[in-house]
């Protein structure tokens, strides 16, 4: 019976991947045999990424990437499809960004740096790849988009406007991302996970203690079956969170 963990051959984009999450699904990726673009914006965190890949026996090399600037996207996701071709059909959307304050004392920049990284981002870089998958034609199977969004779409944190609007308004873009998908009948399928606190460095700020906090490779575990599942079907959106918390709230 066929390894249906098996990636060998796919080559997979993670964004955000020199920490937390994102480092934890190239893990994850790589390990089911997938080669992994691991971009970040902090080029060292990226690079530690790929060694630790390599010494788990995977594959992976590392690209600089600030998902807010569109043009910069573009020349990656051109590089990857130039480098790649068709075998270049998972992303994974995960950069991300937290800058807690209430509404009276949060400033300008706070604001729209949050959206810029959080929503602006990964509409860039699913635009750009969609627009390649699409210039590819025709292919056996889907590419798979999982944009890691947050339970924090759908709940309401004081102190975290910005964060909760961005994630909020992320989740309704991969929406329609998912129904133009679905409508244009492209050759992509579209994940949307809404996780609930993880032990990553962006929760350093909130203080939780850890038994609030899942271990992001539980949650790398479901991207790697969101975009492992059979081609005629999808996660189409899906919430993870602790046992001790409880949704909805």
């Amino acid at each position: 019976m066929a390894d249906v963990r098996d990636m060998t051959g796919r080559v997979a984009l993670v964004t955000g991947a020199g920490s937390g999450l994102g480092r934890a699904t190239s893990l994850e990726l790589a390990e089911c045999g997938a080669h992994v673009l691991v971009t970040d914006i902090d080029s060292e965190g990226a690079k530690a990424t790929v060694a630790l890949v390599g010494e788990r026996g995977g594959s992976a090399e590392g690209v600089r990437l600030d998902v807010t600037d569109a043009a910069a996207v573009d020349r990656v996701v051109g590089n990857a499809f130039a480098a790649h071709g068709a075998a270049f059909d998972c992303l994974v959307s995960n950069a991300g960004t937290d800058r807690g304050a209430d509404v009276t004392d949060l400033t300008d920049e706070q604001w729209h740096g949050v959206f810029a990284v959080n929503v602006h981002g990964p509409m860039y870089v699913t635009r750009a790849f969609v627009r390649h998958v699409l210039a590819h034609g025709d292919r056996p199977a889907p590419a798979d988009i999982v944009c890691i969004v947050s339970i924090s779409a759908l709940t309401v944190g004081s102190g975290a406007s910005a964060y909760n609007s961005s994630k909020a308004a992320m989740l309704k873009y991969t929406e329609v991302l998912q129904s133009e998908a679905r409508e244009r009948s492209w050759p992509v399928r579209v994940t949307a996970l809404n996780p609930a606190a993880m032990n990553t460095p962006m929760m350093d700020q909130w203080h939780l203690p850890e038994e609030k906090m899942m271990d992001p490779a539980v949650v790398a575990g479901l991207v790697r079956t969101a975009v492992t599942l059979p081609a005629e079907v999808m996660v189409q959106s899906l919430v993870v969170t602790t046992r001790n918390e409880y949704f909805p709230r």
